[in-house]
């Protein structure tokens, strides 16, 4: 098999890290719908050549994030309607595959699943949100993989990363997160009875909740532009 360079991998894997950066400044409204990205600022910032900066944009247009304009590349940023269709698909994803998975229900196959709520739950007792939210999308994906629906979980990957992203921004907003712990076990429990519209009643309130905490993040990045240009 021919191998792939490693400075290759390494490039990517800066573009990748770099993207997932201005994802989080962008979501967050730290980088404001408008803005111009420039190519030599950020590769100083992030201390990096200009390719990596390149492919950080090509992702980011991908996800609808920024947009190429010539010259350079501008934020177009999320907002509240944004919020509402990643969430309303995440629904549509998420809840059938959750029923998917109550069909599915063997031991065996939840032994990752089981692992992820334990993890979620030692994050919460050790306050350690960003162990949290890695453990938290981990446990959805999880989800779409034991559903056995190949396209729904192609699906929720290829959105993971905006997923990911606002998940870690809801998550620092005042959760309570062994709370929230709780609630991801009682979804397992749910799924292990056999109880598909429950799970699904489950995992759409919960989605919701994060939904709520999403736009609030959203709304006070708006009210924090407006007083600094008032």
């Amino acid at each position: 098999m021919r191998r792939t360079p490693a400075t290759i991998i390494q490039k990517e894997a800066l573009g990748a890290r770099v993207a997932a950066e201005l994802r989080v400044a962008i979501a967050a409204g730290e980088i404001a719908p408008g803005e111009r990205l420039i190519e030599v600022e950020l590769a100083e910032k992030f201390g990096v050549s200009r390719g990596p900066i390149r492919d950080a944009f090509r992702i980011l247009e991908v996800e609808g994030l920024v947009e190429s304009q010539q010259p350079g590349v501008v934020v177009l940023g999320i907002d509240q309607d944004g919020i509402n269709e990643i969430y309303s698909l995440r629904s549509a994803i998420e809840g059938l595959a959750v029923r998917l998975a109550v069909t599915r229900y063997d031991e065996a196959k939840f032994g990752e699943i089981n692992r992820l709520v334990d993890a979620m739950q030692r994050a919460a007792e050790q306050n350690d949100a960003a162990g949290f939210a890695q453990a938290d999308v981990a446990f959805h994906n999880e989800i779409c993989v034991i559903s056995g629906h190949k396209r729904l979980a192609d699906v929720w990957q290829q959105h993971e990363a905006i997923m990911m992203t606002l998940l870690r921004l809801t998550i620092s907003l005042d959760q309570h997160l062994l709370n929230s712990a709780a609630k991801h076990r009682e979804l397992l429990e749910l799924i292990k009875a056999g109880d598909p519209a429950a799970a699904e009643t489950e995992l759409v309130n919960h989605l919701e909740g994060s939904r709520k905490r999403m736009v609030t993040v959203w709304e006070r990045a708006l009210e924090r532009r407006r007083n600094q240009f008032a």
